[in-house]
Parts: C-alpha cells; sequence; structure tokens
C-alpha cells in the first residue's frame, strides 16, 4: 500500500482508537491521550503490516507488532470473519496498542479493498450470521 493511502489510514485510526474516550471529553484533546496519537508513521506501517497479516489468518490468530525505536506497539486478535452487506470480506479485530505508558483497547472492523489491503469500515455490517 503506497505512504499516502498507509497514512489516511493511520489518520483514520487514530480517531476510531481514540473514539472510546470521546465520549467522556467535549474536545479533540481526547486524541492527544490514545497510544496512535502518538504513532509515527514507522508506528503505522507496522501496525498495518500486523492488519494485513492477522485479517489474512483464522478467527482466534493473534500478532503482536513492536517499534523499539519508539517504544510503540500492540497486539490484535481476529475475532471473526464476515460478509458484509454490500458484499464485502469484513474482519472484526480486536486491537489493542501502546505508546510508551500510554494504553488502550477497542474492537475495530476491517473490510478488503479491490487492491487486497484491509480499510477500516466502522460501518460495515454482517449479511448474515458471521461465518466464524
Amino acid at each position: 500500500m503506497n505512504e499516502n493511502r498507509r497514512f489516511s489510514h493511520a489518520i483514520a485510526w487514530i480517531g476510531l482508537l481514540a473514539g472510546s474516550f470521546a465520549f467522556a471529553q467535549s474536545n479533540l484533546g481526547y486524541l492527544r491521550d490514545a497510544p496512535s496519537g502518538k504513532f509515527n508513521a514507522q508506528d503505522f506501517e507496522l501496525f498495518w503490516v500486523a492488519v494485513d497479516e492477522v485479517s489474512a489468518s483464522k478467527p482466534g490468530t493473534i500478532k503482536s507488532w513492536e517499534n523499539a525505536a519508539t517504544g510503540s506497539g500492540g497486539t490484535l486478535k481476529l475475532l471473526n470473519l464476515f460478509t458484509s452487506t454490500d458484499g464485502r470480506d469484513c474482519r472484526r479485530l480486536r486491537v489493542e496498542n501502546y505508546a510508551k505508558s500510554l494504553k488502550g483497547a477497542s474492537t475495530q472492523i476491517v473490510c478488503a479493498h479491490t487492491d487486497g489491503t484491509w480499510l477500516l469500515d466502522a460501518d460495515a455490517r454482517p449479511a448474515s450470521k458471521p461465518k466464524d
């Protein structure tokens, strides 16, 4: 995936991974408190490689990533697979990230893009019962 596309995805993840904080705060200050708000481009690249790898596996698979240079890392667990209402191949992931002492966790959905990469899609819904 090209660098601009990864950066766009990184920005989306910052917002979504920090989403749990959004309900508790009335401004954008919550972004600085989320681990992904501290990630650099290399952290996001490592993160997305882990997303690609875990998404190509079976439910229950856990993939870790780490950037020793920045003190960032995390784990991704593939919870289940499903076909979305518009026919895309999707995955529900449990995401736990850290940036030094900041830690955060959330459940996210990624769906296959036409170029074979996995893209964040919080609105994707199963067309039928999940196939896990």
